[in-house]
């Protein structure tokens, strides 16, 4: 198949990933009222979800270098799609919570195995951090969509267990092209295996560096400090995500409707916001980006703390996310510059420390709503942004070795074949 539809499979798994992750936050006034739970333990959703996350991603990284990205995403959206199903019938709150384990597990192998494979893919680093902002931009599609279909499943008198199952059946569909023969992905050929096409195509003619675990990578000063910056842009996104449906509930009085429509607009900030991003970065680079961006988020989600209604709220958190939607992508193409056989385990980590901030400050949040109220637990899932902007501040990173041919491939390739 073309490279196109490789690409195709990417996007749609990106939105799988969006699907499963934002269905969570506006469903919790469902869990409270079926489940009978505090917030702080619903918000414990979040962390067991990241301990799935985190314990996935730190055997998918070396894995997808040893085995290949494809069987790690195949594997990986397995997981998703067990994971979610057994939410949806989940009679009690251990048995959700439980389910949150291979979901945030087949999260992590989906999300290793596809930027280890964009990694491949794309060589040059602002166009690589280009292509991340787009593909990744598949995945507010699903962040969109999911709180919508709550909203509608409420609307036909259906509750969000319906929701569950039709995100399941949509993984389902994506495990298909992992399953059967499909587009080929990105792999590099050792010296001694280069054939004419793959020399046309552009491959990789010096041996790949290979790293033997996750832990060794954080030696390297640069990639732990855009480890660290993306476990705390994490924390951000997921503890804004989380409790903006509670938010708009508990502080204006809105409808259980009105705080998921909210989520939808916040993850339609990231959905607007990556192909722009994509834009910004590949013109004046992602390092300059970075501080600029941090800055615009630190003040709308200010603006959204001291926000008197629920609409002005909204347009907070809307601009928050155009402001962070490209961190993730571009600070993981910043990652992956000038690697080549351990793209995975340098994803890995990218990604592990993206879990940690996901299972820490969500579950803060709820702790601090239970405690201070929701206003101020609004303030604490924002607060890592005055953090990120002194450690923002990278110097452009090196150009990669010169470890492939000239790409004879259209202006979306890279792809190695």
């Amino acid at each position: 198949m073309a490279p196109g539809s490789l690409y195709a499979v990417w996007a749609w798994l990106f939105v799988c990933l969006g699907l499963c992750i934002a269905v969570l936050g506006p469903s919790i006034p469902a869990f409270r009222d079926e489940f009978s739970v505090s917030l702080a333990t619903a918000g414990a959703l979040f962390t067991v979800h990241s301990v799935g996350y985190f314990g996935g991603v730190l055997l998918a990284g070396p894995l997808a270098d040893r085995r290949g990205r494809r069987p790690v995403a195949a594997l990986g959206a397995a997981g998703l799609l067990a994971g979610t199903a057994l939410a949806a019938l989940a009679p009690e709150w251990g048995w959700f919570l439980a389910a949150m384990i291979p979901s945030g597990f087949g999260f992590a192998f989906v999300d290793v195995g596809l930027n280890a494979a964009i990694g491949d893919a794309v060589l040059d680093a602002r166009r690589r951090a280009a292509v991340m902002n787009l593909l990744h931009g598949a995945f507010p599609l699903g962040t969109l969509a999911a709180p919508a279909g709550l909203a509608l499943a409420w609307q036909l008198g259906l509750d969000w267990r319906a929701t569950f199952l039709v995100i399941a059946a949509l993984v389902a569909l994506a495990l298909v092209p992992l399953v059967v023969r499909g587009p080929k992905w990105p792999e590099y050929h050792a010296p001694g295996h280069v054939t004419a096409a793959n020399a046309a195509d552009g491959v990789l003619l010096v041996p790949p560096r290979r790293t033997k675990n996750v832990l060794s990578l954080l030696r390297e000063p640069v990639l732990a400090r855009l480890a660290l910056v993306q476990g705390l842009y994490v924390g951000v996104e997921l503890g804004i995500a989380g409790w903006i449906a509670t938010y708009m509930v508990d502080a204006f009085g809105a409808g259980e409707g009105a705080g998921a429509l909210a989520t939808s607009v916040y993850w339609g900030g990231f959905l607007a916001g990556r192909p722009v991003m994509a834009y910004v970065t590949h013109q004046f680079g992602p390092s300059r980006t970075l501080p600029w961006l941090i800055g615009v988020a630190a003040l709308a989600a200010g603006a959204a703390i001291f926000a008197q209604g629920a609409l002005l709220a909204t347009i907070a958190y809307l601009v928050t996310a155009l402001a962070i939607s490209g961190l993730f992508p571009t600070l993981m193409a910043m990652s992956l510059q000038g690697r080549s056989g351990d793209a995975g385990t340098v994803a890995a980590l990218i990604t592990a420390a993206a879990s940690l901030g996901g299972l820490v400050w969500p579950w803060l949040v709820g702790y601090v709503a239970d405690v201070a109220g929701i206003r101020v637990a609004m303030a604490t899932a924002a607060l890592p942004l005055l953090a990120m902007l002194p450690l923002s501040r990278f110097s452009d990173t090196a150009p990669a070795p010169k470890e492939v041919t000239e790409s004879r491939m259209p202006a979306a390739a890279g792809i190695h074949s």
